[in-house]
């Protein structure tokens, strides 16, 4: 009976050990699929930035040219003086709003990236676990088998092959 228990304490510990090493296995996988979501999400945001400003590019000319034609309809001289600072500030504006937009978007994909990359770093320290945790299943398991078997065979206790 005393063989028994062992083995079934041995069987326990590799079947813990195995169910470790899955967890830290199939955790590392969940890992890696985020991270490949998270690096996709970067490619995506610095997509949208670039669409996006050149949306903004786009409508600030129209609202320039149509500015423009509104006052030289007035009979208003825009390209002196006064005029031609204030079109040129406005259309400094709108290139920085536009090169602000596209920084936004390089921000995004890069804090996308490194949460990508830590998060893959968490799923292999994951998988490491596993494997440790199992490792030291299996030599707890094993020692106390050990030590069972040391027991029942100093005690007479069982078949031990005597």
């Amino acid at each position: 009976m005393a063989g028994a228990a062992i083995a079934a304490m041995v069987v326990g510990t590799a079947i813990t050990a195995y169910g470790q090493i899955q967890a830290g296995e199939n955790a590392n996988k969940v890992a890696k699929r985020k991270a490949e979501l998270m690096n996709r999400n970067a490619t995506i945001a610095q997509q949208n930035a670039e669409f996006n400003a050149k949306l903004h590019e786009r409508d600030a000319r129209r609202r320039r040219s149509a500015q423009r034609a509104g006052l030289q309809g007035s009979g208003i001289e825009i390209d002196v003086g006064t005029n031609l600072i204030a079109m040129a500030e406005q259309e400094f504006t709108d290139d920085r709003n536009a090169q602000l937009i596209r920084r936004g978007g390089v921000i995004e994909a890069q804090n996308l990236m490194a949460e990508a990359e830590l998060t893959s770093f968490g799923g292999k320290s994951a998988k490491r676990a596993g494997y440790t945790s199992a490792g030291g299943s299996l030599m707890t398991g094993l020692g106390s088998a050990g030590i069972a078997y040391g027991k029942g065979k100093k005690t007479g206790i069982g078949s031990w092959g005597n």
